[in-house]
């Protein structure tokens, strides 16, 4: 039968009656449930440890398992202001405790420790840093080199005894040495250009040039760029590029202009091949071919060694008359003054006569009131009487006096002529108009510059 919570209990009817027979059954089960108890492990409650094993037992009890290191610390002998250590594996022995060791370990946090010990991080000891605890994870030995294989991620790798004798060089020459290299000889001197075209990424039809000094880039070589460096000369790339050389431009402007043309250009420069037709006196042998067609029609130089252009500067070309007669008498290459057809401009109105209607004219008016005047009166000094002359006789002495002045005086007249039908003739006398206009006569013109063709 089963223990309930630990506890046992007999099987029910197992129990004898005085003077009643015991049954066999209930009492055999109860006898093999004994026995079974007494085999069977004893629950804790029962006073047991539950288990079979001592193990088992102490597991169930929660009993400290046996440990050397308790067994070496309980075989300690300890005293005042002593600390418990260990000097091998589960092996412990005693140390003295000092103040100033109990001063450290009393402190409630690092921060506290860290002013106990007089530590400032990152003044008195390293802050933590992660690839220095990658650094402290690492398993060193003889001949290692530590190195990178990530940010802040260290790993170990063999020192071999050439590399030990490369790192100890003092110099770069040393290191070259140790290498066996020799710059220009063994290996390319350093070169910024060059550094440049080691950093390119390039690819398939791609072509190198140079953005700035020693500065390089990559540009796409197209498939007709590849034809025309191909080229093994400067005729095969002009018929790559389908153009004429120099000397064949050159050949054919002359054939196809003469020397002594004329030409108007739209740029205070003569164009190559041209010279400005300013009456200039140049060379017979510079410019021997337009001397050749020219000669001196527009000037003999020096008479020597040089000949005189055409001077075309502020003039209208006109075509040669060559036997026409529309400009007869002309000398090839002359020149010609300005010059106005005459004529005259007459004003010659006709004599016209006025209206015959019948009308009348009113006039009025004064005269001018100007009339003062005197007259002249002889007289003899005998023979006055009251300012009268009477009776003059000879032998007395005579003489003259003039009256007065005094007689300005005005006339006014008006009247009406005469309403008879009549004419007046108003004949205006011949005379000549105005002049008008500037210094020269010509047509409407744009300045540009006369070149000849040498």
């Amino acid at each position: 039968m089963p223990r309930t919570g630990g506890v046992y209990s007999p099987p029910a009817g197992t129990k004898g009656v005085s003077g009643t027979t015991i049954q066999s059954v209930p009492y055999n089960a109860f006898v093999d449930d004994l026995t079974a108890d007494a085999n069977a492990a004893r629950p804790i409650t029962a006073g047991g440890t539950g288990a079979t094993s001592a193990s088992a037992a102490r597991t169930a009890l929660g009993a400290q398992p046996a440990s050397a290191a308790l067994t070496s610390i309980s075989a300690l002998v300890t005293s005042a202001d002593k600390l418990p250590y260990t000097t091998a594996a589960d092996t412990y022995v005693v140390t003295t405790l000092t103040a100033f060791g109990r001063s450290l370990i009393d402190d409630a946090d690092a921060t506290a420790a860290r002013s106990t010990l007089g530590v400032v991080i990152g003044t008195n000891v390293q802050a933590y840093d992660a690839g220095l605890a990658s650094i402290a994870g690492l398993t060193t030995a003889a001949d290692r080199m530590i190195y990178t294989t990530a940010a802040d991620t260290y790993a170990v790798a063999t020192l071999t005894a050439f590399g030990r004798s490369l790192i100890d060089d003092a110099d770069a020459t040393a290191a070259r040495t140790t290498l066996g290299l020799t710059i220009g000889t063994n290996v390319q001197a350093y070169d910024p250009g060059l550094n440049s075209i080691a950093g390119l990424t390039t690819a398939a039809d791609r072509m190198i040039y140079t953005t700035a000094a020693d500065t390089y880039a990559v540009a796409t070589l197209t498939s007709f760029a590849r034809t025309l460096l191909d080229d093994s000369s400067n005729s095969a790339a002009r018929t790559t590029l389908d153009v004429y050389s120099k000397s064949e431009v050159d050949g054919l402007t002359s054939s196809s202009t003469p020397a002594g043309t004329v030409i108007f250009y739209a740029k205070s420069t003569a164009p190559t091949g041209y010279l400005k037709a300013n009456g200039a006196a140049v060379s017979r042998t510079t410019y021997a071919d337009l001397f050749a067609v020219i000669g001196t029609t527009f000037g003999t130089g020096d008479g020597s060694t040089t000949f005189n252009l055409p001077d075309l500067r502020g003039e209208f070309v006109r075509g040669w008359d060559d036997a026409r007669g529309a400009d007869s008498g002309r000398v090839f290459g002359s020149a010609q003054a300005d010059e106005l057809q005459g004529h005259l401009h007459t004003v010659n109105p006709p004599s016209t006569a006025t209206s015959s209607d019948t009308h009348s004219h009113t006039y009025s008016g004064s005269t001018n009131t100007t009339g003062a005047h005197a007259h002249s009166v002889a007289y003899q000094d005998r023979g006055f009487s009251g300012g009268t002359i009477n009776n003059a006789e000879s032998g007395g002495s005579t003489g003259t006096f003039n009256t007065g002045s005094a007689g300005d005086h005005a006339h006014t007249y008006s009247g009406t002529t005469s309403s008879d039908s009549h004419n007046h003739t108003v004949d205006i006398a011949q005379f000549n108009s105005g002049s008008t206009g500037g210094t020269e006569t010509r047509p409407r013109n744009v300045a540009l510059l006369a070149c000849i063709k040498f």
